[in-house]
């Protein structure tokens, strides 16, 4: 491919993502979904933050506006093609979604509280509130300035649909981080980054959980985060008169500690 045709396909990834980006911010949660919505929803937070952080990773959260701006990792005409691809396939994800909640509404017999939703601001606890708010500032950031669709809000009302939809843009966005090997190491860097946004250590534990079997390198950077934040005992008891009754607590790896007299 010629650099003025790799150049207008990677302008079209760039769309493509921030588009895709964008699409979570319009989907709502049928109150069906009783205590499965708080965690429903950050698993979305978490497909949402993962997206951003590979775009942010391979370039494509600045301005892309000529040939000059081009990031490096769309050197390779296979995997523009293939990004742009996959990128393509969440974007059908999320109008399918759009297409069988637009069918349960018109469903016939269904009572007015089947089509009640969530208030995110009102239902949520106070914690699951905050790393809500968290992801989707950090990925909002992430986003370039290519042109958005023009969109709509839309609800899904069962729980299978929905967790069908996170489960395959998970996957998608797998495809996506192994297409580009050379931009994993950034995105431990943006992980980081991530957790440290994210404040309050009592947040970390509930992040972990949720992005458990969802998000491999978010969730390693979580455990990593908590092991340092737990304060570590260096102890030593050393002499010939030490005696009696030592009783502690340890949450992390004991050095240096001697118990008794000489050895």
């Amino acid at each position: 491919m010629e650099p003025a045709g790799l150049a207008v396909s990677v302008l079209a990834i760039a769309s493509l993502f921030n588009n895709a980006v964008d699409c979570f911010e319009y989907i709502q949660i049928g109150r069906n979904f009783g205590q499965g919505f708080q965690t429903g929803l950050l698993k979305l937070d978490g497909a949402r933050l993962r997206l951003s952080r590979w775009g942010q990773s391979v370039g494509l959260s600045g301005e892309l506006e000529d040939e000059q701006s081009l990031p490096q990792a769309f050197e390779s005409v296979y995997d523009t093609n293939k990004a742009e691809q996959m990128l393509g396939q969440i974007l059908e994800l999320f109008a399918d979604a759009e297409g069988i909640s637009a069918k349960f509404k018109t469903r016939g017999g269904r009572a007015e509280q089947d089509l009640l939703i969530h208030d995110i601001q009102m239902d949520l606890e106070p914690a699951a509130l905050s790393l809500h708010n968290k992801m989707r500032d950090l990925s909002i950031k992430r986003q370039n300035q290519t042109r958005l669709r023009q969109k709509a809000k839309w609800a899904l009302y069962e729980e299978k649909h929905f967790k069908r939809l996170i489960e395959d843009i998970t996957s998608l966005v797998s495809d996506l981080i192994e297409l580009f090997p050379a931009a994993q190491a950034s995105q431990k860097q943006i992980c980081k980054a991530e957790v440290a946004e994210m404040g309050a250590k009592e947040n970390l534990p509930m992040l972990g959980a949720i992005v458990k079997s969802q998000d491999k390198l978010l969730e390693e950077t979580i455990a990593e985060a908590i092991n340092q934040k737990t304060p570590v005992p260096n102890i030593t008891f050393s002499g010939s008169h030490n005696s009696g009754f030592q009783l502690a607590t340890n949450t992390g790896t004991i050095s240096n500690l001697r118990w008794g007299g000489s050895t």
